[in-house]
């Protein structure tokens, strides 16, 4: 199991990680992180929505997409 330095970041990854595993919910905040313009070190809570949105869009053709709105709504609820 990851662990991040960014608060953000490791929320997120603990909401990916149950449906993806640890290898998998790494990629997916990386790559999120760097679409909605920022890093895993830099997330805030400015970018949460984006990264929602983004990480949900990817994910339908894996998950599907009442799982990926669940995982997006979990990750847009962070604090």
């Amino acid at each position: 199991m990851s662990k991040y330095t960014n608060s953000y970041s490791q929320k997120v990854y603990e909401v990916l990680l149950p449906l993806l595993g640890d290898l998998m919910a790494q990629s997916v905040l990386k790559i999120h992180t760097i679409k909605v313009g920022t890093s895993i070190e830099n997330l805030n809570s400015t970018k949460l929505a984006a990264l929602a949105e983004s990480i949900k869009s990817g994910l339908i053709i894996f998950l599907g997409s009442d799982a990926a709105q669940t995982i997006s709504a979990k990750i847009m609820n962070i604090r």
